[in-house]
């Protein structure tokens, strides 16, 4: 053996680059294989339609459209973009008056909140935690402070611009795609822990302390379950509502210092008011907002919530729901005009490294366009 030769136990270098792809086409690859065959020839449909689509649009062949689709119900009919249901925020500026800023004081919010890059407060504050034998609850403080204006980050009202809140779901998961998110994306994008992922609290704390808004999402019952399978410990409309409150606060121990919760699994249990509505009620008493991720077009989250007065905010589309560079760049054009005329909307989008790259170009003349990308807590309703 010469002294170049690989001893048997020498590591073999590894490319971060290859290891992060190579983990996201693991995790999908499992998730299709939940679904019956017909899905998966459906997916490799839209697969094809995804890879001819730009080529249309970048050449005028196809008209661009202004729906978003379900992103796990793949029988339901594309849903129409209401830009009526685009929540409004909580300050007294009406929405559709937001305009660049133009006095001195309106000036000096948007640049509080574009340099905004300070750790978050440490969590938990005690005032808002409930003890339980097996870990703190979130609870409103007896002076009426809620967890989730407690734990937002800082936001100066002030701030006239149109308001874009972006949601990165499927948190929690990858310990590589995770860290690539605290990495590579700026803090006022809003971060959402899944609850089966790994070291929940302890992401969520890293997050927190780089500037991040958290969520919780969820586990809850997709369609076709059992087939389409959303793990263990899941919300299911088969179950007693007191069995589903007992899987809901086993999941909010996981952690502490979310602003809110979400769902990215749930597309039947969003749909049915009788299993909703107890879980929407334990949002309000322990003072927590709740994300509709809109993947049902049927989801009645937000209407219930409003009607409840759960504080609340509802996604308009999955900016990556076609991973393209192209794709992503147009999705990211429309929801500049949609806050344009709206004065807030809310979008969500994956892990992904395209996603990711996207992302970090759209942000860096976001502010030049008189647009504010802002934390999840400043648009709710």
């Amino acid at each position: 053996m010469t002294d170049d030769a690989p001893t048997p136990d020498a590591a073999p270098p590894v490319d971060i680059a290859i290891a992060f792809q190579a983990a996201l086409a693991a995790r999908r690859e499992t998730f299709l294989a939940r679904y019956p065959r017909k899905v998966k020839l459906a997916a490799t449909g839209l697969l094809l339609v995804a890879l001819i689509l730009p080529y249309g649009l970048g050449h005028g062949i196809l008209p661009q459209s202004t729906g978003h689709a379900s992103r796990y119900d793949k029988g339901e009919d594309e849903a129409a973009l209401d830009l009526s249901s685009i929540p409004t925020t909580l300050d007294k500026t009406p929405t559709k008056e937001r305009h660049e800023p133009r006095t001195e004081v309106e000036k000096q919010a948007a640049t509080a909140n574009d340099a905004n890059t300070e750790p978050l407060s440490i969590a938990p504050d005690m005032a808002l935690v409930e003890e339980t034998p097996t870990g703190f609850l979130p609870k409103i403080a007896e002076d009426g402070r809620r967890p989730w204006q407690v734990y937002a980050k800082t936001f100066d009202f002030r701030d006239p611009r149109p308001r874009i809140a972006l949601v990165i779901g499927d948190m929690g998961f990858s310990r590589v795609a995770t860290d690539a998110a605290l990495h590579r994306l700026p803090p006022s994008v809003t971060l959402a822990f899944d609850v089966q992922g790994t070291a929940i609290d302890e992401w969520i704390t890293r997050a927190r302390q780089d500037g991040h808004e958290t969520l919780l999402s969820l586990p809850m019952e997709p369609f076709d379950y059992p087939r389409n399978d959303s793990g263990p410990k899941s919300l299911l409309t088969t179950l007693p509502n007191s069995d589903n409150m007992t899987r809901l606060r086993d999941a909010l121990r996981l952690a502490q210092g979310y602003v809110g919760l979400t769902t990215l699994s749930g597309s039947h249990f969003v749909t049915d008011s009788v299993k909703m509505e107890p879980v929407l009620e334990e949002a309000r008493k322990r003072g927590l907002l709740f994300l509709d991720s809109k993947i049902s077009s049927r989801s009645i989250i937000s209407d219930l919530a409003v009607k409840m007065k759960v504080p609340t905010a509802q996604s308009v589309r999955f900016v990556d729901s076609t991973p393209t560079p192209q794709a992503i760049d147009a999705a990211l054009a429309q929801l500049e005009q949609i806050a344009r005329v709206e004065g807030s909307v809310v979008a969500m989008a994956s892990p992904l490294p395209v996603t990711f790259e996207r992302i970090e170009i759209w942000v860096r003349q976001l502010s030049d366009r008189g647009i504010a990308l802002v934390p999840l807590s400043s648009v709710v309703r």
